[in-house]
C-alpha cells in the first residue's frame, strides 16, 4: 500500500471528492494516466468534515531536516497510524514522499524499515518545476524551496546569499511571502534555492539509505531496471516490475540560468566541498552534479579540481 506524499500539506483538508478530482490525467505533471487516483489510500483514513487523522499542516514544510534525536509525538502518531492501516489490511505499507528525505535518519530511528533514495539529475528536476510555469511567477514547487531554505539551519548562509529570510505564520502565510518577494526574481535564483536545497537533502540522506536508484538510468537501461527490482525484493519481500518505466523526454532549456554558477556559489556558500567529496554515498550525489553540469570552456578553479577529484571514482 503506496501512500502518495502523506507529508503533503494538502492531507490536512483533504476530502472524498478532492481524492476523486487528484488524477494523473489532470495534474499537468507527465505521469503515466492510469490506474486510480493519487491519494485513493488515504479514502479510509478521512476524518468527519476533512483532513487526514492525525495529520497537521506542519508536518509539510516545517522542520524539513528533523534531526533523528528530535520527539515529535504527534508526527510519529501519524506515522505509525499509516502503517497499522496497510498491515490491517496485510499489506507493505509504502511511504512515498519527497518530503522525507530531511529526515531518514529520524524515520529510521522510530519505525526501522528500508529506505530507498531515489535521485534525478537536478537540472532536470528543477525544470520540471520550472516547465510548470504560465507567466513569469515561482511555481508552487520552486515557492516550497524557498521556504525550505529561509528555515533550515544549515541553509541559513546560502538563504541570505539570495535574500531569504524565515517567514512567519502558517504555511500557506509563509509561501505568500515567499510568493511576494521573489514574484519576479530571476530563474537563476530559483534554480539556487533548488539546487542548495536538493544537495542538503541529499546530503543527509544518502548516508543513511540502504538502497539508491537513479531514477533516470532506471527508465533507460533494461539491465539496471532488472539490478533494481532484484535489489527491492531481497530488501523488502516486494516484486516490482520496471520493464515499462520511462523517463519523460528532457525539458526544454528556456530559463537560461547558468546553472554551473549558480550550483558552485552554493556549494562555496553552504561549504558543502568537505561533505560532498569525503562522504562515499554521496559519489551518487556528485555523479549527477557532475553529469548535470560538465566542465565549462572556461576554466574555473574551484570547479575544475572538483571535477577532477570525482571523475574517477563516478566512472568506475
Amino acid at each position: 500500500m503506496a501512500f502518495y506524499e502523506p507529508w503533503h500539506e494538502q492531507l490536512a483538508e483533504m476530502t472524498p471528492e478532492r481524492i476523486a478530482g487528484e488524477r494523473p490525467e489532470t495534474s499537468g505533471l507527465r505521469h503515466p494516466a492510469d490506474g486510480l487516483p493519487y491519494l485513493h489510500e488515504f479514502a479510509g483514513l478521512l476524518r468527519e468534515g476533512g483532513g487526514v487523522r492525525g495529520y497537521e499542516q506542519r508536518f509539510a514544510l516545517d522542520d524539513y531536516f528533523l534531526p533523528a534525536d528530535v520527539e515529535d509525538p504527534a508526527q510519529s502518531a501519524y506515522v505509525r497510524a499509516l502503517i497499522a492501516a496497510a498491515q490491517a489490511e496485510g499489506r507493505t505499507p509504502v511511504l512515498a514522499c519527497c518530503r522525507t528525505l530531511g529526515k531518514v535518519g529520524w524515520l529510521r530511528r522510530r519505525f526501522g524499515g528500508t529506505h530507498i533514495v531515489l535521485i534525478r539529475d537536478p537540472v532536470q528536476q528543477w525544470g520540471s518545476f520550472y516547465s510548470l510555469r504560465k507567466r513569469p511567477r515561482p511555481t508552487y514547487f520552486e515557492l516550497c524551496q524557498y521556504v525550505i531554505l529561509s528555515e533550515a539551519p544549515q541553509g541559513r548562509v546560502g538563504a541570505r546569499r539570495l535574500g531569504l529570510k524565515a517567514g512567519k505564520g502558517d504555511l500557506w502565510t509563509r509561501i505568500r511571502q515567499v510568493r511576494r518577494k521573489f514574484k519576479r526574481a530571476p530563474a537563476g535564483v530559483s534554480f539556487a534555492a533548488f539546487v542548495a536545497v536538493y544537495m542538503l537533502s541529499y546530503l543527509a540522506a544518502l548516508p543513511r539509505a540502504d538502497l539508491v536508484i537513479d531514477v533516470d538510468r532506471l527508465g533507460s537501461d533494461p539491465d539496471y531496471a532488472r539490478t533494481m527490482a532484484t535489489a527491492i525484493a531481497v530488501l523488502t519481500g516486494v516484486r516490482l516490475d520496471f520493464s515499462d518505466c520511462r523517463t519523460p523526454a528532457p525539458h526544454p532549456d528556456r530559463a537560461r540560468v547558468d546553472y554551473r554558477k549558480e550550483a558552485v556559489g552554493m556549494v562555496e556558500a553552504l561549504d558543502l566541498r568537505p561533505a560532498l567529496n569525503s562522504l562515499g554515498p554521496a559519489q551518487t550525489l556528485r555523479a549527477k552534479l557532475v553529469k548535470a553540469m560538465p566542465e565549462p570552456p572556461v576554466r574555473q578553479p574551484f570547479w575544475k579540481a572538483w571535477l577532477d577529484e570525482v571523475r574517477a571514482p563516478v566512472r568506475a
